[in-house]
């Protein structure tokens, strides 16, 4: 799946930050939601914990009536702030999926993709060393 937004930050960046304006690309993409009943999902889902390992923090939830998953997903070499991981490690991914509630394949299924690109330390590098939004997407 290619995200429907891609952002690369040079420079450390927080977390909150990140995460709306990612958000805000979703709420304004393809398809149209319930974009409070979505965040109040997302933010349930951020306080039982979103990190992965592999440096990617995943904020996700599933939405009744969604045509399709969405995807931002979000690149800092020098690690997302405010934001708690395993052992401190540093956090240099974000990735934010919304998926039909309707459907628990495609919502696994996305999640399952993300997970093996994350595996793959090749494409990690690529990620990370992208200069611009157009060198991550073609990455997807």
């Amino acid at each position: 799946m290619v995200p429907t937004y891609v952002r690369v930050y040079t420079q450390p960046v927080e977390f909150n930050r990140a995460l709306g304006y990612a958000y805000d690309a979703l709420v304004n993409g393809p398809y149209r939601f319930d974009a409070l009943s979505a965040w109040k999902g997302l933010s349930e889902r951020i306080a039982q914990g979103i990190y992965m390992g592999q440096g990617l923090l995943l904020p996700h939830t599933r939405i009744p009536g969604l045509p399709g998953p969405l995807m931002a997903f979000v690149v800092c070499r020098e690690g997302f702030t405010g934001i708690k991981t395993r052992n401190d490690e540093l956090a240099q991914f974000i990735c934010v999926l919304l998926s039909p509630a309707e459907s628990a394949m495609a919502h696994t299924m996305e999640i399952a993709n993300v997970a093996k690109l994350m595996l793959n330390p090749e494409w990690k590098e690529k990620a990370l060393s992208a200069t611009d939004e157009e060198e991550l997407k073609v990455l997807f």
